[in-house]
Parts: structure tokens; sequence; C-alpha cells
């Protein structure tokens, strides 16, 4: 039961990552000065005409949503987080490095456009998202079985204690 309780744990600090990361991208970021000129157009055009006019995303102009779940920036989010979560609890602090690697490789275009969004997005997550791994790959051991204890399984709990 204790295993329960701490599976059930390091899933809800990856959700609070998720979720926390991308409140921050989607809605912190872009109400940061770009330090680029606005346009003279009338209406926003490109995502990067938005983003520097009216705050708007690139990915979630059109829809006006946080958590778009048809936006392709929202799954390469979460795919990012849980990819983080996976390599923190294996160990391999140095492949982190594939995530920015890819992210070059796939959204070269946009990152041309707005380096600065994209640069800052992807470090917040995984700055947010390696936090939150390590909390629950070493602060919710402990956390789990004062829970378990506090539920009467001092059995479990001494069995997952033993060397």
């Amino acid at each position: 039961m204790a295993d329960v309780i701490y599976w059930g744990l390091v899933v809800a600090s990856f959700l609070l990552a998720f979720i926390l990361s991308t409140l921050i991208i989607r809605i912190g970021i872009p109400k940061l000065k770009t330090g680029l000129v606005e346009t003279k157009s009338e209406e926003a055009t490109d995502p990067l005409d938005a983003l520097i006019r009216y705050g708007r995303l690139p990915e979630s102009s059109k829809a006006g949503r946080v958590f778009d779940w048809q936006s392709t920036g929202i799954w390469i989010g979460l795919t990012e987080t849980l990819l983080i979560f996976v390599l923190v609890f294996a160990g391999a602090f140095n492949a982190l490095a594939i995530i920015i690697g890819a992210k070059q490789f796939v959204r070269n275009e946009q990152i041309r456009l707005i380096p600065s969004y994209y640069l800052l997005g992807t470090l917040a997550n995984l700055c947010i998202a390696v936090l939150f791994a390590l909390i629950a790959k070493h602060g919710l051991g402990d956390l789990s079985l004062s829970i378990a204890s506090g539920l009467g399984l001092e059995a479990q709990v001494a069995q997952m204690e033993a060397p």
C-alpha cells in the first residue's frame, strides 16, 4: 500500500510540475518584454507579431486558452515533462540535453522567429520538472511511509524499511 501511495504522489508531482510550467510558459512568458519593436500592421497575422502586439502565444493565439489540447505545444510540453521525470528517476541527467536538441531540430523555424520565448519556455519547464522529479524521487518516500503508518499499515511499512 505504501508503494501505491508513493507512486500516487509521484504522479501528483508530475501533474503539478506540468500545470505549473504550462501556466508560466503560456501566461507569464508572453507578458515579458520581448525587446522587439512593434510592427506597423493593424492585425497580427504571424506568431511573432501576435506575441509582440497582443501577448498571444504562437501555438494558441486562435484558441485563446492556456490548456488547448489541440495545440502541439501542450503535447510537446507534456511529453517533455514526462521525459524529464523518466530521465531523473533513471539518474540520466546527461540525457536531459536530448530535450533541448530535439526541440531545436523540430521547432527550428519557430525558434528563429522568437528565440527568447522558446529558450525561456524550455528552460522553465526543464527547471520546474527536474525540481519536482527530484522532490518526488527523494522526498516523497518518507512522506508515503508516514501516510501508510497513519493509515494503520505498519506491517507493510516495516517490510519496506527492512534491508
